[in-house]
């Protein structure tokens, strides 16, 4: 799109020059400038005319803009105030509101409800910085109100964890526990070269559904992620072990349980899909 005869990239670029911004390395600040890979992300987002979009880290807002002007009503939460006039000269009068706040700490259930509409449907879209990719996709996976899908920019390693299967070096609580409220597809690759400044590694775009029915509800579902927590503790130890040493279970109940569920006594958290951990919790909570 061009707006004063300026494309969206070249009409970042200048925002970020002319208004002394400086990228921060702590805070993970790497930005995609290309208009033709925004446009690639933001159809793979399946970003569509009428969603409500929570966008985690807008940047330069140039994927803001793209998804405003695709018709989304978009709610952005950006953690450095460096960007306001970049985002105020990128966005323009689109239909976004920008709030200043740290994605790790602000309530994203009231303000998704304040700017949405209380049972209004939304879906999160983000390039997330490294360092908090694990801790956001578990906190967004539990969110009150949870998203119907989140389409994330991450480092190609954290997508190879997200996309793993028991029996991979990867599988772990965190794949395991994003598995049980999401299908995970991995979108596209994305090399350093197509940020500024080129970060050190790859990155990959991943989308989670997240499903609408799962196995548990309630205090169960709360008791199962602390389960899937104890499961993976210590790689070499078996899950009655792991199970008995982290979640104060005799280790006779966890051995009844997971070999009432069709295992072997000695098998491993990480030998296990997600369904058969939920067997095998389900047996210890009736017994």
């Amino acid at each position: 799109m061009t707006e004063n005869g300026l494309s969206l990239g070249l009409r970042a670029r200048v925002a970020l020059e002319a208004n002394g911004f400086h990228f921060t390395h702590s805070i993970g600040q790497n930005f995609i400038l290309d208009e033709d890979v925004i446009g690639d992300i933001v159809s793979l987002a399946g970003v569509c005319e009428g969603d409500n979009i929570l966008e985690i880290g807008p940047g330069s807002g140039m994927m803001t803009a793209m998804m405003a002007d695709r018709g989304a009503k978009v709610l952005a939460i950006e953690l450095d105030r460096a960007l306001e006039n970049v985002l105020r000269d990128v966005i323009g009068d689109r239909n976004v509101k920008i709030v200043f706040q740290d994605a790790m700490k602000a309530d994203i259930t009231l303000l998704a409800g304040e700017y949405f509409g209380t049972d209004a449907p939304y879906k999160i879209v983000a390039n997330l910085p490294y360092y908090i990719t694990a801790d956001f996709l578990m906190r967004a996976v539990t969110l009150q109100r949870k998203p119907e899908s989140i389409t994330v920019m991450v480092q190609k390693e954290a997508a190879e964890r997200v996309m793993s299967s028991p029996g991979d070096k990867n599988w772990s609580a965190l794949s395991a526990t994003l598995k049980y409220f999401s299908e995970a597809e991995f979108l596209m690759e994305a090399p350093r070269t197509l940020f500024t400044p080129p970060p050190h590694v790859d990155s990959a775009l991943i989308r989670l559904n997240m499903r609408k029915q799962r196995p548990l509800e309630g205090e169960n579902e709360t008791r199962f992620l602390r389960f899937i927590q104890a499961a993976f503790r210590m790689r070499r130890k078996t899950l009655a072990n792991n199970l008995s040493s982290d979640m104060a279970i005799p280790r006779e109940k966890a051995v009844s349980a997971i070999e009432g569920a069709g295992f072997d006594a000695r098998i491993r958290g990480e030998a296990l899909e997600i369904e058969e951990l939920v067997g095998i919790f389900e047996n210890l909570v009736q017994e």
